[in-house]
Formats: C-alpha cells, structure tokens, sequence
C-alpha cells in the first residue's frame, strides 16, 4: 500500500477542517460562508491566498496575523489538524 491515499485523505480532511472554520466563524455573525474571501478578525485586512493553507500557514506566520501581527485563535489549525 503506497502513502498516497493516506497523504491525499488528510490533506482532504485539512481543506475540510478550514471551511469548518470558516463556517464556524461566519455563520453566527450572518456573513456569507460561500462568498468573500477571508480577512483578519482584528484589522480586517484581506488573508492573501498563500497565507490561507490549512495548518502550513498559521505555523509558518506562528499563530499571527501577516498584517497587524494580532494573535491567531489555536482553535483553527486545531480544527484543520482534527479533521485531517
């Protein structure tokens, strides 16, 4: 049996556990999950694409905002990495 499959489902549950997040967070506030794009809770400031994989990015920035540096909730990756 190769790692592909194995790679594949948690890189799966990654992408999964993300929209989880965003449903999460968007919902209760009354804001579209399906449209828009992600922004920081604190500045707002728009989440560039590169900053927005599941995990890699919020270990890379070390839990903060690229923008205004405001600390990231553990909840996200915790999620990503639960459902991965």
């Amino acid at each position: 049996m190769t790692a592909m499959p194995i790679l594949f489902a948690a890189f799966a549950g990654l992408l999964a556990g993300s929209f989880l997040n965003v449903v999460a967070l968007r919902l209760p506030r009354g804001v579209s999950f399906v449209t828009g794009g992600s922004a920081c809770v604190s500045c707002d400031s728009p989440v560039k694409p590169w900053d927005n994989i599941p995990l890699v990015s919020w270990l890379a920035l070390r839990g903060r905002c690229r923008s205004c540096g405001t600390g990231i909730a553990a909840r996200y990756p915790l999620v990503e990495a639960g459902t991965a």
